[in-house]
């Protein structure tokens, strides 16, 4: 009995230490890095989330995000070493490839799409065709937006003349409101605000044309060399989010409130289970082949880039299969 006795306290005093006695261990040291964005846009959710659920400290990173006002901008400060990751259209990295820059694409941000065609018209029908786009005028950011091309395409597509009004970022709902287009080609969580004002969605792009490399974290050739051990990390922790966002949708919106606390949270929610279910919000931070060849045979279609062989040279998947395979252990 009394080696029991001792045995319970001794369970008791290991137990009160783990929980209240003093840590010799020195705190952890948290590497700094700065991430490169256009601006805070909800559909970099991936990266806010990462954030938000304390992913990158677990890796050992106090990350630091900057907005630079464009995506040429984002890949200057990641080649300058002004930031060590970027988040932009990857196939910017491509682009500057041809022109002397290195870098890379390692990870998926937004995958698919992200554009949805909504109105205001009532005696409109969601799309089962092209061709309803006839007597239409859509409004899309302007050109060379992919957004822009996609819709010019749709028309096409149709053996429609294109009918595109072009406006600026936060311009598209307002001239709908107006009545001057017919249809807004807009993005989460624009979309969401709209139809929550009672606008339908009439077509999804992310449905046309399935996986596709819209947004991805790029770096500089000279970081995959010097420093290939703190991308991973970085990777690491944006595959925790996205696995996150895919298991448990309906907690992204909580972490996007802490983001973005100036929208509703009805809206936040409806836009992330949006993009979650049209899996733009990414279910990996892989890359698919496929999805990179059609954004960059989006850009070698308008000329942008010269030679899909070189697009495919700055196209490197090591960090994000490793990264899934470290997600499956825990």
């Amino acid at each position: 009995m009394k080696n029991l006795i001792l045995l319970a306290f001794a369970i008791f005093t290991i137990h009160a230490c783990q929980s209240g006695c003093k840590s010799t261990d020195k705190p952890q040291q948290l590497t700094k890095v700065t991430v490169a964005q256009f601006g805070d846009v909800f559909l970099y959710m991936p990266v806010y989330l990462a954030n938000e659920k304390g992913y990158f400290k677990e890796e050992g990173l106090d990350v630091q995000i900057s907005s630079t006002g464009g995506d040429d901008k984002t890949f200057a400060a990641v080649i300058s070493g002004n930031a060590q990751f970027g988040v932009a259209d990857p196939t910017f990295v491509a682009i500057a490839k041809e022109k002397g820059q290195s870098g890379k694409v390692i990870a998926s941000v937004v995958n698919g799409v992200p554009f949805w065609g909504v109105t205001n018209r009532q005696d409109l029908v969601p799309f089962t065709n092209d061709s309803q786009l006839k007597g239409l005028k859509v409004a899309t950011f302007p050109s060379p937006s992919t957004a822009y091309t996609l819709q010019f395409d749709m028309f096409e597509d149709a053996g429609l003349q294109p009918n595109i009004r072009q406006a600026a970022f936060g311009a598209l709902l307002p001239l709908l409101e107006a009545k001057e287009v017919d249809i807004a080609l807009e993005i989460e969580p624009n979309v969401s605000t709209a139809t929550q004002k009672g606008a339908k969605i009439l077509y999804s792009m992310a449905e046309r044309y399935g996986d596709f490399a819209i947004t991805g974290i790029t770096v500089s050739e000279t970081m995959v060399k010097e420093k290939p051990e703190i991308i991973q990390k970085f990777v690491n922790a944006l595959q925790k989010a996205e696995r996150f966002g895919h298991t448990y949708p309906d907690s992204v919106a909580i972490y996007a409130q802490r983001h973005f606390p100036n929208l509703e949270a009805s809206v936040l929610r409806e836009a992330s289970l949006r993009m979650i279910n049209a899996k733009t919000f990414p279910q990996s931070v892989m890359i698919s082949p496929d999805a990179w060849r059609k954004a960059c045979a989006l850009r070698h279609e308008v000329g942008d880039i010269k030679s899909m062989e070189t697009a495919f040279s700055v196209y490197d998947t090591t960090f994000a299969a490793k990264a899934i395979t470290n997600s499956r252990k825990n």
